[in-house]
């Protein structure tokens, strides 16, 4: 679990704290969604109104998930050396109540992951409580000190940037980044490092950020049939099962998936930084903080 750290817990709380103020604190953080509040269930915890969640169905996620996930992605769901950190899935990220992980659960991702063929509707259901409920754990814990995560070394940070990091085959000190510092407090420069998209589906739109349909962050994609016909346009929706695009029109087209039939292309300007959220480690994010934060 060495690549969940203090950072990505900011990093969590800084996407709640945008959330509520985007939206009056009524919007209901990303793997709540379409959750109503069970009865007497404890309702969320941090910043803004936390989504409740159903403790008979976590408890009984517990054993089932243990015995089936725990063993790769540990009993907290937060990662072990066999399997990733749950809270980073964007599968987990975009379910709502099971639906997504389901289908996914059920056709797997060879070889790394097996499919889970013999889980019930039920016990998929329980298990994305579970791990909705850690999500929130996880972002909701309160940052008291901004500063707090200014633990790097902005030298390091600076050789990060410019060389493994290869942050500046996109961005400069000089352009779009000048005086960055004077504009974000350390957890937003986190939150920006992770979260380039704001307003995206659960998330509020960061203070001064472009909306989802500006070009800096719009989605494109084709997808081609097998007769050779061709559709392209913004990216709506994408799983392991279904692609939406919205044409030139502002027609919305949904094609079913079966593998790579239809073959699915997406371009996306932001996917540098969803690849790093896949392979940033603690103490290059803590480095890379400390030295944003010297460009004031």
């Amino acid at each position: 679990m060495s690549r969940t750290n203090t950072a990505l817990v900011v990093w969590f709380a800084a996407l709640g704290v945008m959330a509520a103020a985007a939206n009056g604190g009524n919007q209901e953080p990303a793997g709540g969604r379409g959750r109503g509040a069970a009865p007497g269930a404890p309702a969320g915890r941090g910043f803004g109104r936390g989504p409740s969640f159903d403790a008979a169905a976590i408890e009984r996620a517990k054993p089932v998930y243990e015995a089936q996930c725990g063993f790769c992605h540990g009993a907290d769901a937060r990662g072990r050396a066999g399997g990733p950190d749950l809270a980073r899935s964007l599968v987990v990220l975009g379910d709502t109540k099971g639906k997504e992980l389901a289908e996914f659960l059920r056709v797997g991702r060879p070889p790394a992951m097996p499919a889970f063929p013999g889980l019930t509707d039920q016990q998929i259901a329980d298990i994305a409580e579970f791990l909705h409920e850690r999500f929130e754990a996880a972002k909701n814990r309160t940052v008291s000190d901004a500063l707090a995560s200014l633990v790097g070394d902005a030298k390091s940070g600076e050789a990060y940037f410019n060389g493994a990091g290869r942050c500046a085959t996109c961005h400069s000190v000089t352009g779009d980044l000048a005086h960055i510092a004077s504009k974000y407090d350390p957890v937003a420069l986190q939150d920006r490092m992770i979260n380039p998209r704001p307003g995206g589906r659960g998330f509020g739109f960061g203070r001064g950020e472009p909306p989802p349909s500006s070009p800096r962050s719009t989605r494109t994609v084709t997808v081609t049939l097998p007769s050779g016909q061709t559709f392209s346009g913004k990216l709506d929706y994408v799983s392991e099962f279904v692609v939406t695009l919205i044409d030139d029109n502002d027609a919305r087209r949904t094609f079913t998936r079966n593998g790579d039939n239809p073959k699915v292309v997406v371009t996306d300007p932001l996917q540098a930084h969803l690849d790093m959220l896949r392979t940033l480690q603690d103490k290059d994010m803590h480095d890379l903080t400390a030295y944003l934060w010297t460009l004031k």
